[in-house]
């Protein structure tokens, strides 16, 4: 969205003219960043408005600091309150407004409460709550961490401006270890390799053949009997709409379209869903109030309790309620986890969508479209089979039922549904560019696939998903017999040859790519640093080629911008980088020393040679003005305070010494002298 301009200038104006009333350096910025121009702004001044309060605090005697505290408490809060809009609007920048390690030890513990704690190192698991709107065709998805030992959880925000969705779902469902920033229950973490995978995870064993082809032995992922207790609920003024004994027949039926049968049928028999209903129970919470699910799973899962119910011996809890106005989803469920809720009891998709993501698994998606893909129930919510990607990735394919095709050819694949054939049902080709798979799969009407819509029966799907669940799922195309699918970037071709009694004849070749230019990535490390006015502090700025294969090495010219006061040095003004690759350039940026205190913001961009725009990278100098120096008498006690011997004997008495002078002081030195009665020495 282009910027209003006459609007950003008010913005920057209000923001100079805080600052000036606040009696802090008015900020300067290189450029603006995005859509998130007022937030920025506004985080930019809170800062700046909080270390001017805390210079002056530290520049205050020893004994006169404590009536501060308050004031500077406050001032962190209200930083604390805007660095979090801004986060959950925009990571990357907010990764840059945090405050450098070593700040937060200068507060007083009233507010530095408020003030984000780096480098917090811990293990636990990471997981996911995606919440549905089917009707409008969107989602959202939040990030947990759950530390091990403990039921805390922090949302969590990745602040790499090179990082994606994609990394975050890479630790869905694993435990990590990781370092990051903690604000107020939410952790950022500002660089991707501050996370590191601790889980194990499942492998394949792979056979290939003379041409080159690879038959992976599929092994389950996800398996058993998910014992499942759904808790149906009646709010105050709205009561549910099913009956127990509908909702069980939807989850646990042995017939028909029912999440049971969809997951037998697609898994061949490996998953399957039982269990029992409960309910309805009247809790204390209004159709028209907020959207408190968690209060409700507690409220419903007391009433359970009471009702005689171990919870402990299900795998899954599914919390049916009428629907509550404010939600704004139909279905809501952790990925991977046990819980999951529904606001829509008639829908037998809603309920096998969200036990979906409760097994790992993504939404079906077009590339146009989150929901886009109705030939799986993690699309639309449809009471069909899922499709080849999910299979394939769920491990729930026998041995044999894929194949990777890596050299061109004619191959046959049978119809993805249970039996076996002797045949693959998948073929799998690598999507270099990506890193991702393209998966080509042929669908009949049979079985739980009776309501398949008819574009995808006898044709083949094209699929391209990254391989490992969780990961969304993108369908790219249906390919009628004589049809085609072509990826010119890698060079690959699809045809179906035709299809005849649920066998297709798909004809693969591999060409040379084309070349596809990308702006280059580029990610600078650290996010933000301190020095006082005249320092100088050192960048790392890391630059990936993103162009495909075909498109070879490429020459990036590397330029700076930044706020008068400061000047850059750059260890090389430009690189030539493969396809793929990344390399390193130092970045030394150095401070006027008249520079005000207050937060800058820097650029780096990359430009390949040709180009007309390129990749800007941005940084924060955050210069800090070095404490006055307030001196004050020191502070002497003796101990013990008094003592007696006899006529002639010795006490011994310790001095205590304390300089109260303001922390913009040196060290001093301190003469000591004594003065005593007659006769004493």
């Amino acid at each position: 969205m282009p910027l209003d301009l006459p609007v950003a200038l008010r913005a920057a104006a209000r923001v100079l003219l805080v600052a000036a009333v606040a009696g802090v350096a008015a900020p300067t910025f290189a450029s603006h960043i995005g859509e998130e121009f007022d937030a920025d702004q506004q985080a930019v001044q809170s800062n700046d408005s909080l270390l001017g309060a805390l210079r002056q605090y530290e520049s205050l005697p020893a004994n006169a600091r404590a009536a501060r505290e308050a004031t500077l408490a406050k001032q962190a809060q209200m930083r604390q309150q805007r660095l979090i809009q801004l986060l959950e609007r925009n990571p990357t920048l907010a990764a840059m407004r945090v405050l450098p390690p070593g700040l937060r030890d200068r507060f007083p513990a009233a507010a530095r409460a408020f003030v984000e704690e780096p480098d917090v190192a811990l293990r636990g698991r990471v997981f996911a709550t995606v919440a549905d709107d089917f009707e409008r065709g969107v989602s959202r998805k939040d990030f947990k961490f759950q530390p091990e030992g403990s039921s805390d959880t922090y949302t969590l925000y990745l602040g790499d401006a090179t990082g994606s969705e994609r990394d975050l779902l890479g630790w869905t469902g694993r435990t990590v270890r990781l370092k990051g920033t903690r604000i107020d229950g939410r952790l950022l973490l500002k660089k991707k390799g501050d996370v590191e995978l601790v889980a194990a995870e499942a492998t394949t064993t792979t056979t290939t053949s003379a041409t080159g082809n690879a038959t992976p032995t599929m092994s389950p992922l996800i398996t058993g009997n998910r014992r499942t207790l759904a808790v149906m609920a009646n709010f105050t003024d709205l009561n549910m709409s099913c009956t127990a004994s509908d909702v069980s027949n939807r989850l646990f039926g042995t017939s028909g379209a029912t999440v049971n049968t969809l997951f037998r049928d697609a898994s061949r028999d490996v998953v399957a869903f039982s269990g029992d209903v409960a309910g309805p129970f009247t809790i204390a919470y209004a159709s028209t109030g907020s959207c408190d699910y968690s209060g409700w799973a507690s409220s419903l899962d007391a009433a359970a309790r009471a009702a005689g119910i171990d919870l402990t011996k299900y795998s899954h809890i599914t919390y049916v309620t009428p629907r509550n106005a404010t939600c704004g989803w139909s279905g809501l469920a952790y990925m991977p986890g046990s819980r999951s809720w529904v606001q829509n009891c008639t829908a037998t998709g809603v309920y096998a969508h969200e036990l979906g993501h409760n097994l790992s698994l993504h939404h079906a998606a077009t590339p146009t479209a989150e929901y886009g893909d109705s030939s799986d129930p993690m699309g639309a919510a449809r009471t069909v089979r899922t499709n080849a990607a999910n299979q394939v990735m769920a491990g729930w394919l026998p041995t044999g039922g894929v194949l990777d095709v890596r050299v061109g050819g004619s191959y046959t694949i049978a119809a993805l549904q249970p039996g076996a054939t002797g045949m693959p049902q998948v073929l799998r080709l690598a999507k270099p560019d990506t890193n991702e798979s393209y998966y080509v799969s042929l669908r009949t009407n049979t079985g739980v696939d009776a309501s398949l819509a008819s574009t995808f029966v006898n044709t083949l799907s094209i699929h391209r998903a990254a391989g490992k669940l969780p990961t969304k799922t993108f369908l790219l195309q249906t390919v009628p017999a004589g049809g085609s699918f072509s990826d010119p970037v890698n060079g690959i071709q699809v045809v179906n040859q035709g299809v005849a009694n649920g066998v297709a004849t798909v004809a693969v070749t591999f060409g040379g790519g084309s070349c596809e230019r990308q702006a280059p990535a580029v990610a600078l490390d650290p996010a933000t640093a301190t020095a006082t006015a005249g320092g100088t502090v050192s960048y790392k700025a890391t630059l990936t080629n993103r162009n495909s294969a075909s498109c070879g090495s490429a020459s990036f010219a590397i330029g700076q911008k930044l706020p008068s006061g400061l000047t850059g040095t750059l260890s090389a003004s430009s690189v030539s980088v493969a396809p793929g690759a990344s390399t390193a350039v130092t970045w030394s940026v150095k401070s006027a020393s008249t520079l005000a205190e207050g937060t800058y913001t820097l650029d780096l961009t990359a430009t390949e040679s040709g180009a007309t725009t390129g990749t800007t990278a941005h940084a924060a100098y955050v210069a800090l003005a070095a404490p006055t120096c307030e001196r004050q008498a020191p502070a002497v006690t003796l101990e013990p305070a008094s003592a007696s011997t006899t006529v002639g004997g010795a006490v011994a008495y310790k001095a205590t010494v304390t300089n109260r002078n303001g922390a913009g002081c040196t060290s001093s030195s301190f003469g000591l002298a004594q003065q005593l009665p007659a006769g004493v020495t």
